[in-house]
C-alpha cells in the first residue's frame, strides 16, 4: 500500500472534522434556512363591492393592512431588493381578492399572449394551496400589460412534478394600472398595480369549499425583476424559501381567513396545526433527501436523524415519531396531542385526528350451527372485553345478531356479490366469459365454487342492489359487508401457485375475463375495437380500464341503495390498490363505500410480515381519508409476530384491524394488553 502524502492525510483528517461537526447538529439546525417561521396574514371580509381596475380606491382596500415589504427568495443574508413591493388580501364568499404595489422607476412589458413563459418579463406571481398538503397547488403570473400566465401542478418540481399550463383560472378578473409609462426609458415611473379577483369554484378542486372563515391556506408572492438586461433575475418575495425555488409549499405563508370585516379587524391568525411539529417533520424530510442524494437509500428508523436536543424540545410531551423506509419511498409521520401528521418522500403533507389513539378492531365469522347460545354469548363478552367492536357475520341469524348487539358489538352481515353459485338456474347467461370463450356457469376457474357473474349483463346491478337492500333492512343489521366484489383472479398471489400447479408470470388466457357477448359489444361500441382482436390486452389500458369501470358500476349501485337505508356498507378487498387493480380488476381505491378491508394475508404473497405495513401505507394514502381501512390480517400468518402485525398495521394509518381465523382466547387477551399498553381507546 502507497503512503498518503502528509497534506492529503491532513485535507481527509480536515473533512472528517467538517463533515463529523455537520452532523453532529440536529437536523433542525442543519437545515435552518428552510426552515424559518413563514410569514402570516390574517384576511378580513369586504364590506362592498370591489372593483377590480387596478386602482384600489375603496375603503376596504384603504383599510386593509399591506404585508412587510418582499425579501429576497433567498432569505436571511441576502441583500435588501431594489423596489419596494407590498401585497393585500380581502375576502367575501365568493372569491379571494389580491392586490400588490409594485415600486418601478422604469416599468418594462414586452410579452402580449396568454401562457408566455411571463417571468421572461417582470412580474408578479401568486402561489395558492389551499388545503396545504403541498400537492394540486396554482401559479397565476401576470405582467404590467395585464398579460397572463395560469397554471396548475400536480406536486413540486423537486417530486417529479408536473404543470398544467392547459388550465386558465376560470373567471380570473385581474387588472393593471401603471404609474408611468410602458416601455419608455426616457421618464421615470412610480409604480404599476396589480389587482386580482381569484373565483372560489375555479381553485376548489376535491376541497370542500375552501373558501371559509377560520380556514387556513397557504400562499405566497414573488416578483420576477430583471435589473439589468440579460439578468440575472431578481427574485424578491413575500417570503423567503431559502433557496431560488418557489415550489416550495412547506414554506409558503399562511394566510388566514377571518370572519370579521376589514372595517373591525383586530382577530390573530389561528395556526391549523402545530407549527413546531410540523417544522421538525420537514427536518426529517430535507434530511432524508440529502442523504438519499449521497447513499441511494433512505434513513429507516428515528435513530438514524441524529436528533438533537433542540430537535427534540420542539415535540410536546408524548409525542411518538414513526419513521418508514424502503430504498425507493418512505413516510414520516410523528402522532403528537391526538393527531398524527404524515410526510411522504413526494411532499404530500396530511394530519388529522390520531387513528392510533381511536381503532375499531373486527372479526369475520361463520354461523357455526353447532355453538350454542350461551357459548355464542360468552363470545360475545369475551370479544367486547378484548378490544373487538364489531364482528362480521357469513350469513344471518336474527337471535345471534341481536345476542351480538347485546353484548355491545356491532354485527354486519358479510354476503358475497359477483361470485354467486345460487344464480346458475335462475341467471345462467349472467356468468362471465375467458379469453377462451369459456363461461364460469359449466367451467369456473381454479375451484368449483369460483361462479363469477359478468358486471354489463343487463338488470344484474338492479338485482344486486336489491339483494343487499332485502339484507339491509333484516332486523339488528347494523351494515352490509360486500365480499368477492370482483374478477376471477388474472394473477393468483404466488404462494398459491404450488396448490394449483401453475406459473402465473404473465397473464393467462384461461384465466382472463370478462370476454362474453355483451362486454365485447359493449366494449366495441365504446372504441371501434373487438377484445378478443386485442393482441396484448394485459397492456390495453382502455380494455383493463372497461372491466375496473364495469365493477365500480356495480358497487356504485348497492352503494347508493344500501345508503338509503342508513346503514353502514364495506368491503372485503385484495391487499393494496395497486396490486388488487392487477390481479382481480378491482379498482377500489376510486369506490365510494364506508370502509375497506385489504385481506393483507402476507404468506400468500410469500411475504414477511413487514408487509402488512406498506400494504396498509398504500391504502390509506390513496383514500386520503375518504373512508376507513380496517386491515384483515390472517390469525396464522401473524401469530408469531402478533404484536408487531398490529403495530404494523396502526403505525401506518389503519383505523382497526379484523382477523381471519382467528384469535383464540389467548390472542384476544394479548390484543387487550395491546390495546392498554399503547393507550388505544376503544
Amino acid at each position: 500500500m502507497k503512503k498518503i502524502g502528509l497534506i492529503r492525510m491532513l485535507m481527509i483528517l480536515a473533512y472528517m472534522m467538517i463533515s463529523s461537526t455537520a452532523f453532529s447538529k440536529g437536523v433542525t439546525e442543519r437545515f435552518e434556512r428552510f426552515l424559518t417561521e413563514p410569514a402570516s396574514y390574517v384576511c378580513y371580509r369586504t364590506t362592498g363591492k370591489i372593483n377590480i381596475d387596478g386602482e384600489l380606491n375603496e375603503t376596504d382596500w384603504e383599510n386593509a393592512i399591506s404585508t412587510e415589504p418582499f425579501v429576497d427568495i433567498s432569505g436571511a443574508g441576502f441583500a435588501k431588493p431594489k423596489y419596494s413591493t407590498r401585497a393585500k388580501m380581502l375576502w367575501d364568499d365568493n372569491y379571494l381578492f389580491v392586490a400588490a404595489v409594485l415600486e418601478d422607476d422604469n416599468i418594462v412589458a414586452k410579452l402580449s399572449k396568454r401562457d408566455t413563459i411571463i417571468y421572461y418579463d417582470n412580474d408578479f406571481e401568486v402561489f395558492i394551496d389551499p388545503d396545504g398538503d403541498g400537492h394540486n397547488y396554482f401559479e397565476i403570473e401576470n405582467n404590467a400589460r395585464g398579460v397572463i400566465f395560469d397554471l396548475m401542478l400536480d406536486k413540486p418540481y423537486r417530486n417529479g412534478g408536473n404543470f398544467m399550463i392547459q388550465w386558465d383560472c376560470p373567471g380570473l378578473r385581474l387588472a393593471v394600472h401603471n404609474n408611468g409609462t410602458i416601455n419608455n426609458q426616457e421618464d421615470k415611473d412610480k409604480s404599476w398595480v396589480v389587482e386580482m379577483a381569484i373565483p372560489r369554484e375555479a381553485i376548489t378542486l376535491n376541497f370542500n369549499n375552501p373558501l371559509n372563515a377560520g380556514k387556513c391556506w397557504r400562499v405566497n408572492f414573488s416578483r420576477v425583476q430583471w435589473l439589468k438586461k440579460g439578468g440575472p433575475e431578481e427574485n424578491w418575495v413575500w417570503t423567503p424559501t431559502g433557496r431560488v425555488d418557489m415550489h416550495m409549499p412547506d414554506r409558503w405563508g399562511y394566510l388566514y381567513f377571518s370572519d370579521k370585516s376589514v372595517a373591525q379587524k383586530g382577530d390573530k391568525i389561528v395556526y391549523p396545526y402545530n407549527r413546531n411539529v410540523y417544522k421538525l417533520l420537514w427536518a426529517m424530510f430535507y434530511a432524508q433527501q440529502q442523504y438519499h442524494s449521497k447513499s441511494g437509500r433512505y434513513y429507516r428508523s428515528e435513530k438514524e436523524f441524529i436528533f438533537s436536543d433542540i430537535d427534540r424540545s420542539l415535540l410536546p410531551k408524548g409525542s411518538k415519531i414513526i419513521v418508514e423506509a424502503t430504498n425507493s419511498s418512505y413516510l414520516l409521520s410523528i402522532s403528537s396531542e391526538g393527531k398524527l401528521y404524515t410526510l411522504s418522500d413526494e411532499g404530500k403533507f396530511n394530519y388529522k385526528d390520531d387513528i392510533r389513539r381511536i381503532v375499531k378492531n373486527w372479526v369475520w365469522t361463520g354461523l357455526d350451527a353447532k355453538k350454542s347460545i350461551g357459548q355464542w354469548k360468552e363470545w360475545f363478552d369475551l370479544l367486547k372485553e378484548c378490544g373487538i367492536s364489531a364482528v362480521l357475520f357469513e350469513g344471518y341469524g336474527e337471535d345471534i345478531y341481536k345476542l351480538c348487539k347485546e353484548s355491545g358489538l356491532e354485527a354486519h352481515h358479510w354476503k358475497w356479490t359477483m361470485n354467486r353459485k345460487d344464480l346458475l338456474e335462475s341467471h345462467s347467461n349472467w356468468y362471465a366469459v375467458n379469453r377462451l370463450g369459456e363461461s364460469c356457469f359449466d367451467k369456473p376457474a381454479y375451484v368449483n365454487y369460483y361462479r363469477f357473474l359478468c358486471p354489463n349483463q343487463s338488470g344484474l346491478a338492479t338485482f344486486l342492489a336489491n339483494d343487499y337492500v332485502k339484507e339491509a333492512k333484516r332486523p339488528y343489521v347494523d351494515g352490509l359487508h360486500l365480499d368477492y366484489v370482483r374478477m376471477p383472479d388474472v394473477i393468483l398471489p404466488v404462494g398459491l401457485w404450488d396448490n394449483y400447479k401453475i406459473e402465473q408470470t404473465y397473464e393467462l388466457p384461461e384465466y382472463d375475463y370478462c370476454y362474453c357477448d355483451v362486454c365485447r359489444s359493449k366494449f366495441k361500441n365504446q372504441t371501434g375495437i373487438d377484445p378478443l382482436m386485442i393482441k396484448y390486452p394485459m397492456e390495453n389500458q382502455s380494455w383493463i380500464n372497461f372491466r375496473l369501470n364495469s365493477i365500480t358500476n356495480i358497487v356504485d349501485s348497492i352503494s347508493n341503495a344500501v345508503k338509503t337505508e342508513g346503514k353502514f356498507i364495506s368491503a372485503a378487498v385484495f391487499p393494496g390498490p395497486s396490486m388488487a387493480k392487477k390481479m382481480v380488476r378491482q379498482d377500489w381505491g376510486n369506490w365510494s363505500l364506508d370502509a375497506y378491508f385489504p385481506m393483507i394475508y402476507n404468506k400468500f404473497y410469500l411475504e414477511g410480515v413487514d408487509w402488512i405495513g406498506e400494504s396498509v401505507r398504500e391504502s390509506v394514502t390513496t383514500l386520503n381519508g375518504k373512508a376507513s381501512i380496517y386491515a384483515g390480517l390472517m390469525f396464522s400468518d401473524i401469530k408469531d409476530d402478533f404484536e408487531k402485525a398490529l403495530d404494523l398495521a396502526f403505525d401506518n394509518g389503519a383505523d382497526g384491524v379484523s382477523f381471519f381465523g382467528g384469535p383464540d382466547k389467548e390472542y384476544l387477551y394479548r390484543l387487550k394488553n395491546y390495546l392498554e399498553e399503547k393507550g388505544y381507546k376503544k
